[in-house]
């Protein structure tokens, strides 16, 4: 927010009472005549391209568009498409006298107007200002039918859709809930509590309905992997600032604006604590107490899509059997995991995160292991200048046997990451027989792919470093497990 957005904001309330009560007495003139409009019996055409939701077996949603079946549009009653309006809003005093209160006074108008207005089309002046300023009584209206059921004005009734729209002119600080579907993982819970204000909660269906339309143009996402979430994280009380101009409020269509470091965090809690593949490929935010172009009874959202998600996924994934399921000891153990992600302030494990994660939507295992070796690399190398791939080797081992759930010895541990380092190296040297070292022996009857095997182990290492805080300096690996050197000796 800048000193001057707070300036405007403040400088416009000496305006919000009169606004409203002209507000008011538009919309109970516009709701009689679309009452009227209905009882004649004329056609009142539907939400254009409304969705539909169903489930199928798996419990993903599927969201499709509808075309003539959708909810009444009561505000098209105001419109016509070369033909003549139902109701004709020129002849309406109520909405003429509110659209001249905003034009006869500036700093009230720059709310409604656009910093260039735009050429005549023809004949046609466009009155940006009258649009904005009627679109959000007749919006309104359409909100207030479609939410009570009723045509007849009442004020307690009135109040909750009203309340809104003036929040959205007014206020300099807009409330938001920000949610991020998680794709292909389920929670046998409604709404499991991270961290203060921070949540994973089974999204609504209404919810469903509303982020359908939430999409890039700028991005690749594949529409039927953006729907593939039953659940959501979801950070709650958040607040974006309001523009001056309505017509320059864009910042939640603008990907910058989430808090990408605490979404990749949360995936990278989830991905230390379960191999099940996940990712995320929307980000939207829930009006909370305002409103602006809503759609029938839908809540109101405005986001963007991302491609932050393994490519497989967009391989008919959705039309998997069924979706994993997170038990609820894993996911007391995520939310253990992201609260120690949380604390920890060191560059090594910031960026072995976000190497981890990049590992596990990389389109190709190469690139994949370069990600995990280089993981590996920042949270246990250190200055010294013995073969560092040794040293490494030595530094894994030692921390596998700290986690008897990862099924590995010290000594298994050991070759394999000499195996992997093995493969590594064939790839930046550039081998042409990058498949001989390319699985990795587990047993007489067991071969691993090198990749999968790094990121096994980069989750292992960063597990055990979160729990052991001290171990974060691998000197103290070496003197304390290697060694057998107690601390402080």
């Amino acid at each position: 927010m800048t000193d001057q957005g707070s300036s405007y904001f403040a400088s416009i309330q000496q305006y919000r009472a009169e606004y409203r009560e002209l507000f008011i007495a538009a919309f109970k003139d516009g709701l009689r005549l679309v009452g009227e409009a209905k009882d004649s019996g004329k056609y009142i055409g539907t939400h254009f391209d409304f969705p539909k939701l169903t489930f199928d077996k798996n419990g993903l949603p599927q969201l499709s568009s509808t075309t003539g079946s959708g909810p009444v549009d009561y505000s098209g009653c105001f419109t016509s498409f070369g033909g003549k309006a139902l109701i004709n809003e020129d002849e309406i005093d109520s909405f003429s006298n509110l659209v001249q209160y905003v034009r006869s006074r500036e700093t009230l108008l720059k709310r409604f107007s656009l910093a260039v207005e735009p050429p005549p089309m023809g004949k046609i002046k466009l009155e940006v200002d009258k649009i904005q300023v009627l679109a959000a009584v007749k919006d309104a209206l359409d909100r207030y039918i479609h939410k009570f059921n009723i045509f007849e004005y009442q004020d307690q009734y009135a109040e909750e859709v009203v309340a809104p729209v003036l929040s959205y002119i007014f206020d300099e600080r807009l409330s938001i809930d920000i949610c991020v579907p998680i794709l292909f993982l389920d929670f046998d819970v409604d709404e499991h509590e991270l961290a203060g204000g921070l949540a994973i909660i089974r999204i609504p269906e209404e919810q469903h309905l509303a982020r359908y339309k939430v999409n890039s143009h700028n991005t690749s996402a594949h529409k039927s992997v953006i729907l593939a979430a039953t659940h959501a994280l979801v950070f709650k009380d958040w607040y974006v600032p309001n523009s001056e101009r309505m017509w320059d409020f864009n910042i939640l269509g603008d990907a910058r604006a989430y808090p990408r470091d605490f979404i990749e965090r949360f995936f990278g809690a989830i991905r230390i604590c379960s191999a099940s593949k996940t990712g995320y490929s929307q980000m939207y935010s829930v009006y909370k107490g305002w409103e602006n172009y809503p759609k029938a009874d839908l809540p109101c959202v405005q986001g963007v899509t991302v491609r932050a998600y393994p490519s497989e996924f967009e391989d008919y994934h959705w039309n998997i059997d069924k979706v994993p399921l997170i038990s609820s000891d894993q996911l007391d153990q995520i939310t253990k995991v992201f609260e120690q992600l949380s604390n920890a302030t060191e560059n090594s494990i910031i960026l072995s995160l976000k190497r981890l994660n990049r590992c596990l939507v990389r389109d190709d295992e190469e690139d994949a292991v370069l990600d995990a070796t280089i993981a590996l690399e920042a949270l246990l190398s250190d200055d010294g200048k013995q073969e560092m791939t040794h040293k490494l080797a030595m530094r894994v081992g030692a921390l596998a046997g700290l986690d008897a759930s990862f099924g590995r010895n010290a000594a298994e541990a050991f070759r394999d990451i000499k195996s992997i380092y093995g493969y590594r190296s064939a790839i930046v040297h550039g081998s042409r027989n990058l498949e001989k070292s390319r699985m990795v022996k587990i047993d007489d009857k067991t071969r691993k792919p090198a990749h999968n095997l790094s990121i096994d182990y980069v989750r292992l290492v960063l597990k055990v470093l979160l729990a052991n805080q001290r171990f974060r300096d691998p000197r103290q690996i070496d003197q304390e497990l290697l060694l057998g050197v107690p601390t402080g000796a």
